[in-house]
């Protein structure tokens, strides 16, 4: 369970929008609340949030709700932040704190604002690039599926496909009960090919398979991932481009090369 910024715990979209509007209103209100916008930490930018926006926003109601929070939050550029904030905006709350009296002089303090300022407009850009990624996201997503080579001219032969197969199937790296040349064909899986090895294992996976021909030119290399693997019989996740391929152990390294190699001797 996720706590938004205000502690309290974040579980459905509903909650999501609140979080998002709760930051929308700090960001509205600048004087008053910044210093909520500096505390808000990283918890709104994170995959678990845009988990529950995604499944979400088929709904236009939705779309259009998202759509509004990034409008308000790009319009306040450096420019705004400095009219909601001028120079001499801490000596009206802070200057008789302890923190603010531990500034020397004026031109001490106008930095001290100015270095305040440059982080609030930091977690502003932040948060709008995130909301915006998760539209995007959603965007590429809905695409029309796409799967691996293409159904009637296929480039690669059918001998060296099940050699690639059977290498990850031996090697405990795919499921064995998947139709796995049927998708290496561009054909739409009954049964999405399943991914038994790491996660971080699968993303070095399909970051290798997609540096050979005919596979190297595909723009999309996730949203086919997407369609064509599951990873322990769950979607692939979100987040699977953040995995390392320093977090792979060498012998499945040369597994993965092993087979790809069979595609392409």
């Amino acid at each position: 369970m996720e706590n938004n910024m205000y502690g309290e715990s974040v579980e459905t979209f509903e909650d999501v929008i609140q979080v998002f509007a709760l930051f929308r209103n700090c960001v509205l209100n600048l004087p008053e609340r910044y210093n909520e916008i500096l505390d808000s930490d990283v918890f709104i930018r994170n995959y678990e949030i845009e988990d529950k926006v995604q499944k979400h926003l088929k709904n236009p109601h939705n779309m259009q709700t998202i759509n509004n929070f990034i409008k308000i939050l790009k319009r306040y550029t450096d420019k705004k932040i400095r009219e909601a904030l001028p120079d001499g905006w801490m000596n009206d709350e802070w200057i008789k704190t302890e923190w603010m009296s531990s500034f020397n002089d004026e031109e001490e303090k106008r930095k001290e604002e100015e270095k305040i300022r440059k982080q609030i407009k930091e977690q502003i850009d932040n948060t709008a690039s995130f909301i915006s990624g998760i539209l995007t996201r959603h965007k590429a997503s809905s695409i029309k599926t796409k799967y691996i080579d293409h159904a009637f001219k296929p480039k690669i032969k059918h001998q060296r496909v099940k050699a690639f197969e059977t290498v990850l199937v031996n090697n405990h790296l795919i499921d064995p009960h998947t139709d796995f040349l049927r998708i290496f064909r561009g054909q739409s899986p009954d049964n999405r090919i399943n991914w038994i090895g790491s996660p971080s294992g699968f993303k070095y996976f399909i970051d290798e398979l997609f540096k050979i021909e005919p596979f190297k030119e595909e723009k999309q290399k996730w949203i086919v991932a997407s369609n064509t693997f599951t990873i322990e019989g769950n979607p692939v996740p979100l987040n699977i481009r953040t995995h390392k391929a320093k977090d792979v152990i060498n012998d499945t390294k040369k597994l993965i090369n092993t087979a790809i190699s069979y595609l392409t001797d």
